[in-house]
């Protein structure tokens, strides 16, 4: 079905994210507007999207202008949908909401989001609904993490992450009490820090499209290769799609207790010492694998948006190579093999050579280590 009336703002902040999203919108035949910043900066350079906005912060941006802005192209262009690719700007969305002309995807109250969002405050969600979780103790700074109370209540090795943190930026391993010392003069001060007992195991993860409180789509997967250093370039997309009603069960009861709308991923790991689930954190947001997702049978975009549209709940098995494993004798084999989908492939690289220049940008100014 295509819906090539249809008219969408996007709010940006993360530019990878923002992309696929920009590459589901343009399945569908889209007109996509976007507010962006500077870390999302290279959608200029987008065949898919134009540019109404720039902030240098899409959170920091002045509601007023922004709400202006769309409501002024509502009254010209009639927009049909508002929508945000990230913490940063659903933040911005929410502020703004109550006073936009154009109908809005669905998202949860700010207050939800940024609990989800916040390792610990997750951590504390999560033991108050039963939802199993690492071992986990919270220090207020860096100057608080106490190497006696980690071996005492978590033990050695433990993994160190910023309650704020994002992607793998700030984590840090500690194999002993002169790990945490060394930490304690060296590394840059993120703030509140979780630390968690090391749960042995391959990682997994769910996500989910909600709306009140209930799942109305989601897919699970697990990484292949996702601890093996050489696995290369596409170790982190590389994606085998199944059905794992445990991390359904587990999302579905946080997002029941928050009465969750909109798009959430839950990091998990199944623990080889007890074949169980446990979950680490959430990202209450757009997630990497949305191109995946989508060429395997679920849209978790198209869902959202203010029109009639039928999919499965949940997709029972696929599996999803990027492009870039072209370049790999275990990509070939997986194509020869026929595990890696023909058609997923084409559909791959010909979205990517529709709109090519935004991944180049992006590669080119570092935009995903910015602030």
């Amino acid at each position: 079905m295509n819906h090539s009336n249809l008219r969408i703002v996007l709010l940006c902040h993360y530019g990878r994210t923002g992309y696929n999203i920009l590459r589901a919108l343009g399945s569908i035949g889209a007109e996509v507007f976007a507010v962006i910043d500077r870390r999302s900066a290279s959608l200029r350079f987008s065949t898919r999207c134009k540019v109404i906005q720039f902030a240098d912060r899409i959170d920091l941006a002045d509601p007023t202008t922004v709400v202006k802005r769309i409501n002024e192209l509502h009254k010209t262009e009639f927009i049909d949908c508002v929508m945000a690719s990230d913490v940063e700007s659903l933040t911005l969305l929410a502020n703004i909401k109550d006073g936009l002309l154009p109908a809005t995807f669905p998202m949860a109250k700010l207050s939800v989001i940024l609990q989800l969002n916040d390792k610990w405050e997750f951590c504390k969600l999560s033991r108050k609904t039963g939802v199993a979780i690492p071992n986990t103790i919270f220090f207020p700074e860096k100057c608080a993490v106490d190497a006696h109370q980690i071996e005492t209540e978590i033990g050695f090795p433990a993994v160190l992450k910023p309650s704020q943190g994002y992607g793998q930026r700030g984590i840090v391993h500690f194999f002993g009490r002169e790990d945490v010392e060394s930490y304690r003069r060296e590394a840059p001060d993120h703030g509140g820090v979780v630390v968690q007992e090391f749960v042995e195991g391959p990682d997994w993860a769910i996500s989910v499209f909600a709306l009140d409180g209930k799942v109305a789509l989601w897919i699970a997967w697990e990484c292949p290769g996702q601890l093996e250093k050489s696995y290369g370039v596409g170790r982190f997309q590389t994606t085998e799609f199944q059905s794992r009603t445990d991390l359904l069960d587990m999302a579905a009861t946080l997002v029941a207790e928050t009465n969750f709308s909109g798009v959430a991923n839950f990091d998990a790991r199944l623990d080889v010492k007890t074949n169980s689930m446990k979950l680490f954190e959430c990202n209450p947001r757009f997630f990497g694998r949305l191109s995946a997702a989508r060429l395997c049978g679920l849209d978790f975009v198209k869902v959202g948006l203010p029109f009639e549209t039928s999919q499965p709940l949940s997709v029972r098995h696929g599996f999803y190579c990027p492009w870039q494993e072209l370049f790999t004798a275990r990509g070939w084999r997986n194509l020869r093999s026929g595990r890696w989908n023909k058609d997923h492939l084409f559909q791959d690289v010909y979205e990517m050579l529709m709109d090519p220049i935004p991944p180049v940008v992006r590669k080119l100014i570092s935009e995903d280590s910015l602030a």
